[in-house]
């Protein structure tokens, strides 16, 4: 069930490609944009001292400045305080370290260390979220983000940021139909174009998609990399996925990197993969995606 949050943007708020502002296309607060700011520096002091890093090993950097952070659900979809039928809400590019979900978590941390490794700032980092979470970067209404997990890791592998390895790891193919948003809009106050989030869920079913079943999640764990993204799968009909973390690969062994529902804040999971698979009737497997480096 979604919950739905009063969150108080404080810096500003400008549409898409607007220009009010200082020319600023997202909405934040002081204090994400600060803690945005602190972990850059810290990328790029670290790229300095290191050679051949690469972005994965750079987002699980991102990811355990953030640790400790609240995991807040429906991070993007609560309406500002301030909202009257003056000032309506909109969708807008909103930007929060300090608050998060699992998916905006490894966004964020995505848009980090590919911001770092190209040594650029704040609006850099802004727009590298739009990219990634928007439609072809396009944000003017809710069904232009891109809700499901698997159209956000096509739209990645299209900019040639992200590469699906799910298949050559072992994944089988995943033959299920996507529609649960379209069949459950109640759960979904903000949703206003239905007919928008039917295209979107038609597009996600006519390509293939692949999983690693549980039951072979041991076998591929060998070939996962610190920096890989792990989706859960889920059984739920007409959901592809449930949930979204980084793996952090330490000794051999692999572990979660996310912002947990059981602890409520980001955290690296005391549980291996395979430990927090195992007795979880609705999780089906995972997807992995890698994310590529810059050359």
């Amino acid at each position: 069930m979604m919950i739905l949050l009063m969150l108080v943007p404080v810096l500003t708020w400008c549409q898409g490609q607007g220009g009010r502002a200082e020319n600023r296309f997202w909405v934040t607060t002081p204090k994400d944009s600060l803690l945005a700011e602190n972990i850059l520096a810290g990328l790029k002091e670290y790229l300095a001292e290191k050679e051949n890093v690469s972005v994965g090993e750079l987002m699980a950097r991102a990811g355990k400045a953030l640790v400790g952070q609240p995991y807040v659900a429906g991070t993007l979809d609560g309406k500002p305080a301030d909202t009257t039928e003056d000032n309506a809400w909109r969708e807008e590019l909103r930007i929060y370290l300090t608050r998060t979900d699992c998916i905006i978590f490894v966004e964020t941390c995505l848009a980090l260390a590919r911001t770092a490794a190209q040594d650029s700032d704040f609006r850099m980092f802004a727009n590298e979220i739009r990219q990634s979470r928007y439609r072809d970067g396009r944000v003017s209404a809710y069904a232009d983000r891109l809700h499901y997990t698997t159209e956000w890791a096509h739209q990645g592998e299209a900019r040639g940021v992200l590469k699906d390895v799910t298949e050559e790891l072992g994944g089988v193919p995943l033959d299920r139909k996507i529609n649960y948003m379209s069949a459950h809009p109640g759960s979904y106050p903000l949703m206003d174009d239905i007919d928008a989030i039917r295209r979107a869920e038609d597009t996600i079913n006519s390509k293939p998609k692949y999983y690693i079943p549980k039951s072979k999640v041991a076998g591929a764990l060998r070939e996962i990399r610190t920096g890989d993204i792990i989706c859960l799968v889920t059984t739920v009909e007409g959901l592809d996925v449930s949930h979204v973390a980084m793996a952090v690969v330490e000794g051999g062994t692999v572990r979660m990197l996310h912002a947990s529902t059981g602890s409520m804040k980001v955290t690296v999971d005391p549980k291996t993969l395979k430990e927090y698979l195992e007795g979880r009737t609705s999780i089906a497997g995972i997807q992995v995606l890698r994310p590529l480096d810059i050359y």
